[in-house]
Protein backbone atom coordinates (compact mmCIF):
# COMPACT_ATOMS: atom_id res chain seq x y z
CA UNK A 1 0.00 0.00 0.00
CA UNK A 2 0.76 3.63 -0.02
CA UNK A 3 3.23 4.65 2.91
CA UNK A 4 4.22 7.98 2.45
CA UNK A 5 2.85 11.65 0.65
CA UNK A 6 5.49 13.53 -0.78
CA UNK A 7 4.15 17.17 -1.94
CA UNK A 8 7.07 17.64 -4.52
CA UNK A 9 7.58 17.21 -8.05
CA UNK A 10 11.11 15.36 -8.82
CA UNK A 11 12.09 12.17 -10.48
CA UNK A 12 13.58 10.73 -6.93
CA UNK A 13 14.35 11.99 -3.31
CA UNK A 14 15.95 10.53 -0.21
CA UNK A 15 14.17 10.22 2.80
CA UNK A 16 15.19 11.58 6.17
CA UNK A 17 13.94 12.18 9.71
CA UNK A 18 16.23 14.11 11.87
CA UNK A 19 13.24 15.18 14.07
CA UNK A 20 10.50 14.04 15.90
CA UNK A 21 7.66 16.79 17.49
CA UNK A 22 5.56 15.63 21.11
CA UNK A 23 3.16 16.99 23.03
CA UNK A 24 3.64 18.74 26.27
CA UNK A 25 2.87 15.37 28.51
CA UNK A 26 5.40 13.26 26.21
CA UNK A 27 2.54 10.52 26.23
CA UNK A 28 1.06 8.85 23.68
CA UNK A 29 0.70 10.68 20.38
CA UNK A 30 4.01 12.16 18.27
CA UNK A 31 4.95 12.74 14.62
CA UNK A 32 7.87 12.20 13.30
CA UNK A 33 9.07 15.18 11.01
CA UNK A 34 10.19 13.52 7.70
CA UNK A 35 11.67 15.97 5.14
CA UNK A 36 13.57 14.51 1.08
CA UNK A 37 16.64 15.12 1.01
CA UNK A 38 19.12 17.12 3.03
CA UNK A 39 17.72 20.20 5.17
CA UNK A 40 14.25 20.40 6.24
CA UNK A 41 12.71 22.61 3.04
CA UNK A 42 10.69 19.64 1.64
CA UNK A 43 8.99 18.02 4.27
CA UNK A 44 7.32 14.26 3.29
CA UNK A 45 4.01 13.29 4.53
CA UNK A 46 3.19 9.42 6.11
CA UNK A 47 -0.21 8.38 4.87
CA UNK A 48 -0.03 4.60 6.58
CA UNK A 49 -0.24 5.46 10.66
CA UNK A 50 1.52 2.00 10.94
CA UNK A 51 3.73 1.49 8.71
CA UNK A 52 7.52 2.28 9.31
CA UNK A 53 9.77 4.30 6.70
CA UNK A 54 12.73 3.48 5.06
CA UNK A 55 14.77 6.45 6.33
CA UNK A 56 17.77 7.17 3.95
CA UNK A 57 16.05 4.84 1.38
CA UNK A 58 16.03 6.69 -2.04
CA UNK A 59 12.27 7.00 -3.71
CA UNK A 60 11.76 6.80 -7.40
CA UNK A 61 8.94 8.25 -9.67
CA UNK A 62 6.80 5.48 -11.00
CA UNK A 63 3.19 7.13 -11.64
CA UNK A 64 0.08 7.93 -10.15
CA UNK A 65 -1.26 6.27 -7.01
CA UNK A 66 -3.33 7.96 -5.01
CA UNK A 67 -7.18 8.21 -5.74
CA UNK A 68 -9.18 9.88 -2.84
CA UNK A 69 -9.64 13.26 -4.03
CA UNK A 70 -10.01 13.92 -0.08
CA UNK A 71 -6.04 13.02 0.32
CA UNK A 72 -5.10 15.12 -2.75
CA UNK A 73 -7.23 18.13 -1.26
CA UNK A 74 -5.05 17.71 1.82
CA UNK A 75 -1.55 17.68 0.20
CA UNK A 76 -2.61 20.59 -1.93
CA UNK A 77 -3.84 22.76 1.10
CA UNK A 78 -1.57 21.93 3.41
CA UNK A 79 1.05 23.89 5.67
CA UNK A 80 3.85 22.50 3.30
CA UNK A 81 2.00 24.14 0.31
CA UNK A 82 2.66 27.57 1.76
CA UNK A 83 -0.19 28.49 4.31
CA UNK A 84 1.09 29.51 7.46
CA UNK A 85 0.68 29.05 10.94
CA UNK A 86 1.14 33.33 11.84
CA UNK A 87 1.42 32.60 15.71
CA UNK A 88 3.94 30.29 15.59
CA UNK A 89 7.55 31.31 16.50
CA UNK A 90 9.99 32.51 13.39
CA UNK A 91 11.81 29.36 12.02
CA UNK A 92 10.07 27.09 14.24
CA UNK A 93 7.09 27.92 12.31
CA UNK A 94 7.67 24.89 9.88
CA UNK A 95 8.01 22.49 12.49
CA UNK A 96 4.50 23.29 13.58
CA UNK A 97 3.13 23.54 10.32
CA UNK A 98 4.49 19.84 9.49
CA UNK A 99 3.23 18.83 12.83
CA UNK A 100 -0.43 20.03 11.50
CA UNK A 101 -0.65 18.67 7.99
CA UNK A 102 0.70 15.13 9.38
CA UNK A 103 -2.03 15.30 11.95
CA UNK A 104 -4.65 16.58 9.58
CA UNK A 105 -3.51 13.67 6.75
CA UNK A 106 -4.11 10.49 9.79
CA UNK A 107 -7.17 11.71 11.28
CA UNK A 108 -8.62 12.20 7.82
CA UNK A 109 -8.06 8.47 6.73
CA UNK A 110 -8.16 7.30 9.97
CA UNK A 111 -11.88 8.71 9.81
CA UNK A 112 -12.58 8.00 6.00
CA UNK A 113 -11.21 3.96 6.36
CA UNK A 114 -12.31 2.98 10.19
CA UNK A 115 -11.35 -0.76 9.54
CA UNK A 116 -8.30 -0.24 7.63
CA UNK A 117 -5.46 -1.29 10.50
CA UNK A 118 -2.80 0.72 8.65
CA UNK A 119 -4.71 4.04 9.48
CA UNK A 120 -6.10 3.44 13.03
CA UNK A 121 -5.73 5.72 15.87
CA UNK A 122 -5.57 4.45 19.26
CA UNK A 123 -8.27 6.08 21.97
CA UNK A 124 -5.17 7.35 23.68
CA UNK A 125 -3.93 9.03 21.14
CA UNK A 126 -6.68 10.65 19.37
CA UNK A 127 -6.91 11.96 23.31
CA UNK A 128 -3.29 13.45 23.38
CA UNK A 129 -3.69 14.51 19.44
CA UNK A 130 -7.26 16.58 20.45
CA UNK A 131 -5.73 18.27 23.70
CA UNK A 132 -2.37 19.15 22.87
CA UNK A 133 -1.51 22.71 23.70
CA UNK A 134 2.29 22.66 23.42
CA UNK A 135 4.44 21.49 21.31
CA UNK A 136 8.08 20.11 21.99
CA UNK A 137 10.86 19.51 18.70
CA UNK A 138 13.23 16.70 19.44
CA UNK A 139 16.24 15.99 17.97
CA UNK A 140 16.65 12.62 16.80
CA UNK A 141 20.44 11.94 17.08
CA UNK A 142 21.18 14.28 20.48
CA UNK A 143 17.64 13.48 22.04
CA UNK A 144 17.65 17.27 23.09
CA UNK A 145 14.23 18.94 23.15
CA UNK A 146 12.81 22.48 23.32
CA UNK A 147 8.88 24.05 23.20
CA UNK A 148 8.29 25.27 19.73
CA UNK A 149 4.88 26.07 20.10
CA UNK A 150 1.87 27.30 22.31
CA UNK A 151 -1.76 27.98 22.06
CA UNK A 152 -4.83 29.03 24.69
CA UNK A 153 -6.81 26.53 23.28
CA UNK A 154 -6.49 23.14 22.04
CA UNK A 155 -4.31 22.99 18.25
CA UNK A 156 -6.09 20.13 16.96
CA UNK A 157 -9.58 22.70 16.78
CA UNK A 158 -7.44 25.57 16.29
CA UNK A 159 -5.94 23.88 12.96
CA UNK A 160 -6.16 20.25 12.34
CA UNK A 161 -9.90 19.79 12.29
CA UNK A 162 -10.82 22.68 9.98
CA UNK A 163 -8.29 20.98 7.45
CA UNK A 164 -10.25 17.70 7.91
CA UNK A 165 -13.60 19.09 7.53
CA UNK A 166 -12.72 20.15 4.45
CA UNK A 167 -10.87 17.61 3.15
CA UNK A 168 -13.93 15.23 4.04
CA UNK A 169 -15.90 17.58 1.82
CA UNK A 170 -13.93 17.49 -0.88
CA UNK A 171 -13.63 13.72 -1.11
CA UNK A 172 -17.74 13.46 -1.14
CA UNK A 173 -18.40 16.65 -3.15
CA UNK A 174 -15.48 16.73 -5.67
CA UNK A 175 -17.16 16.05 -9.19
CA UNK A 176 -19.55 17.84 -11.64
CA UNK A 177 -23.21 18.23 -10.22
CA UNK A 178 -26.23 19.77 -12.41
CA UNK A 179 -29.48 20.41 -10.83
CA UNK A 180 -32.75 21.91 -12.02
CA UNK A 181 -35.77 22.99 -10.01
CA UNK A 182 -38.73 20.87 -10.33
CA UNK A 183 -40.65 23.07 -7.88
CA UNK A 184 -40.88 24.99 -10.95
CA UNK A 185 -41.72 23.99 -14.10
CA UNK A 186 -41.30 24.94 -17.28
CA UNK A 187 -43.48 28.15 -18.76
CA UNK A 188 -44.24 29.87 -21.80
CA UNK A 189 -43.65 33.51 -22.44
CA UNK A 190 -46.22 35.92 -22.39
CA UNK A 191 -46.17 36.76 -25.88
CA UNK A 192 -45.98 32.62 -26.43
CA UNK A 193 -42.75 33.19 -28.57
CA UNK A 194 -40.61 30.92 -26.52
CA UNK A 195 -40.59 27.90 -23.32
CA UNK A 196 -38.21 28.64 -20.77
CA UNK A 197 -36.83 26.31 -18.25
CA UNK A 198 -36.59 26.23 -14.82
CA UNK A 199 -33.33 27.63 -12.97
CA UNK A 200 -30.44 25.33 -13.67
CA UNK A 201 -27.80 25.02 -11.68
CA UNK A 202 -24.00 23.49 -12.56
CA UNK A 203 -21.27 23.46 -9.69
CA UNK A 204 -18.21 21.52 -8.51
CA UNK A 205 -15.09 22.02 -6.19
CA UNK A 206 -11.86 22.55 -8.41
CA UNK A 207 -14.33 24.06 -11.01
CA UNK A 208 -12.92 26.20 -13.60
CA UNK A 209 -15.25 26.63 -16.45
CA UNK A 210 -18.14 24.93 -18.63
CA UNK A 211 -19.50 23.83 -21.73
CA UNK A 212 -23.64 23.03 -22.00
CA UNK A 213 -25.56 21.16 -25.03
CA UNK A 214 -29.22 20.69 -24.72
CA UNK A 215 -30.73 17.63 -26.21
CA UNK A 216 -34.79 16.68 -27.09
CA UNK A 217 -35.51 19.39 -29.05
CA UNK A 218 -33.76 21.66 -31.54
CA UNK A 219 -32.86 25.55 -31.32
CA UNK A 220 -32.46 25.88 -27.82
CA UNK A 221 -30.14 28.78 -26.69
CA UNK A 222 -29.07 29.86 -23.24
CA UNK A 223 -30.02 32.68 -21.32
CA UNK A 224 -28.28 33.89 -18.01
CA UNK A 225 -30.69 34.79 -14.93
CA UNK A 226 -31.29 38.17 -16.18
CA UNK A 227 -32.61 37.08 -19.27
CA UNK A 228 -29.45 37.89 -21.57
CA UNK A 229 -28.84 35.27 -23.37
CA UNK A 230 -25.20 33.24 -23.29
CA UNK A 231 -22.25 31.51 -24.63
CA UNK A 232 -22.44 27.39 -24.49
CA UNK A 233 -18.92 27.14 -24.18
CA UNK A 234 -16.37 27.97 -21.73
CA UNK A 235 -19.21 29.55 -19.13
CA UNK A 236 -17.08 30.88 -15.98
CA UNK A 237 -17.68 28.61 -12.50
CA UNK A 238 -18.82 31.98 -11.01
CA UNK A 239 -22.08 31.59 -12.87
CA UNK A 240 -23.70 29.36 -11.25
CA UNK A 241 -27.10 29.16 -12.61
CA UNK A 242 -28.88 29.83 -16.23
CA UNK A 243 -32.12 29.11 -17.83
CA UNK A 244 -32.81 27.45 -21.20
CA UNK A 245 -35.66 29.19 -23.89
CA UNK A 246 -36.63 27.12 -26.91
CA UNK A 247 -38.67 29.04 -29.41
CA UNK A 248 -42.33 27.93 -29.65
CA UNK A 249 -42.03 27.01 -33.00
CA UNK A 250 -39.58 24.51 -32.29
CA UNK A 251 -42.64 22.47 -29.79
CA UNK A 252 -45.11 20.70 -31.43
CA UNK A 253 -48.68 19.16 -28.90
CA UNK A 254 -46.34 16.11 -27.35
CA UNK A 255 -44.78 16.44 -24.15
CA UNK A 256 -40.43 16.79 -24.62
CA UNK A 257 -38.06 15.64 -22.27
CA UNK A 258 -35.58 18.13 -22.62
CA UNK A 259 -31.90 17.43 -21.57
CA UNK A 260 -29.74 19.68 -20.09
CA UNK A 261 -25.87 18.09 -20.22
CA UNK A 262 -22.66 20.26 -18.80
CA UNK A 263 -19.00 18.99 -18.98
CA UNK A 264 -16.89 20.81 -16.18
CA UNK A 265 -13.24 21.74 -16.96
CA UNK A 266 -11.17 21.07 -13.35
CA UNK A 267 -8.74 22.26 -11.57
CA UNK A 268 -7.94 18.56 -10.72
CA UNK A 269 -5.13 17.26 -8.66
CA UNK A 270 -3.08 13.89 -9.07
CA UNK A 271 -0.52 11.86 -7.22
CA UNK A 272 2.38 10.47 -8.38
CA UNK A 273 3.55 7.26 -6.84
CA UNK A 274 7.41 6.86 -5.72
CA UNK A 275 9.01 3.27 -5.03
CA UNK A 276 12.10 2.37 -2.47
CA UNK A 277 14.33 -0.03 -4.18
CA UNK A 278 15.29 -1.05 -0.48
CA UNK A 279 11.75 -1.70 0.57
CA UNK A 280 9.62 -1.42 -1.82
CA UNK A 281 7.74 0.84 0.31
CA UNK A 282 5.77 3.57 -1.71
CA UNK A 283 5.43 7.18 -1.59
CA UNK A 284 3.70 9.75 -3.66
CA UNK A 285 3.38 13.39 -4.46
CA UNK A 286 0.46 15.75 -5.44
CA UNK A 287 0.43 18.15 -8.74
CA UNK A 288 -2.16 19.84 -10.69
CA UNK A 289 -3.44 19.10 -14.33
CA UNK A 290 -7.36 19.68 -16.05
CA UNK A 291 -9.60 17.13 -15.89
CA UNK A 292 -13.50 16.93 -17.79
CA UNK A 293 -16.00 16.21 -15.94
CA UNK A 294 -19.54 15.83 -17.27
CA UNK A 295 -23.14 15.60 -15.69
CA UNK A 296 -27.05 16.29 -16.65
CA UNK A 297 -30.34 16.46 -15.90
CA UNK A 298 -33.87 16.44 -17.40
CA UNK A 299 -36.75 19.03 -17.66
CA UNK A 300 -39.99 18.69 -19.49
CA UNK A 301 -42.39 21.01 -21.77
CA UNK A 302 -45.54 20.30 -22.14
CA UNK A 303 -46.84 22.15 -24.56
CA UNK A 304 -49.47 25.00 -24.32
CA UNK A 305 -52.52 24.33 -26.21
CA UNK A 306 -53.47 26.50 -29.31
CA UNK A 307 -56.32 28.26 -27.68
CA UNK A 308 -53.41 30.29 -26.01
CA UNK A 309 -54.66 28.75 -22.48
CA UNK A 310 -52.31 26.54 -20.06
CA UNK A 311 -53.11 23.37 -19.54
CA UNK A 312 -54.96 24.00 -16.18
CA UNK A 313 -56.79 26.32 -17.03
CA UNK A 314 -57.93 24.14 -20.50
CA UNK A 315 -58.78 21.69 -18.03
CA UNK A 316 -60.96 23.91 -16.22
CA UNK A 317 -62.85 24.62 -19.31
CA UNK A 318 -63.66 21.40 -20.09
CA UNK A 319 -64.85 20.41 -16.91
CA UNK A 320 -66.75 23.64 -17.20
CA UNK A 321 -68.49 22.57 -19.99
CA UNK A 322 -69.05 18.46 -19.39
CA UNK A 323 -70.67 20.39 -16.00
CA UNK A 324 -73.28 22.40 -17.93
CA UNK A 325 -73.78 20.07 -20.54
CA UNK A 326 -74.60 17.37 -17.26
CA UNK A 327 -77.17 20.28 -16.05
CA UNK A 328 -78.61 20.75 -19.55
CA UNK A 329 -79.31 17.09 -19.32
CA UNK A 330 -80.91 17.27 -15.75
CA UNK A 331 -82.84 19.95 -16.81
CA UNK A 332 -83.98 18.42 -19.89
CA UNK A 333 -85.26 15.13 -18.25
CA UNK A 334 -87.19 16.99 -15.05
CA UNK A 335 -88.98 19.53 -17.26
CA UNK A 336 -92.98 18.17 -17.47
CA UNK A 337 -94.29 16.94 -20.01
CA UNK A 338 -96.67 19.10 -22.04
CA UNK A 339 -100.37 18.01 -22.43
CA UNK A 340 -101.76 18.09 -26.08
CA UNK A 341 -105.03 18.64 -26.60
Amino acid sequence: GVSYAAPIDADSFVLKSPYKVWDSNYNAYSVPLYFANSGTDVPVFCIEHAISPGIDDTYNKQGEEIKDYGLLYLLDHSFAKGISITDARGDDAKYVEAWVTQTAIWDYLNQRYPSDPNHAITDAQKNAMQSAQELFLVDNASGTDRSIYTSSTPIYAKYVQPLVTKAIQASSDRFLKVDIDTTNPASIAEDKSFYESPTITVGGEGLLEYDVSIGGVDGAYLVDMNGNNMNATNIPASTTQFKVRIPASKVGTEKLDVTVSATGHFDYLTGNEYVAAANQQKVVTVTGTTKDVSDGATFQIIPTPPTGMNVAQTIYFIGLIVLLCGVGIVYANAKPIENKQ
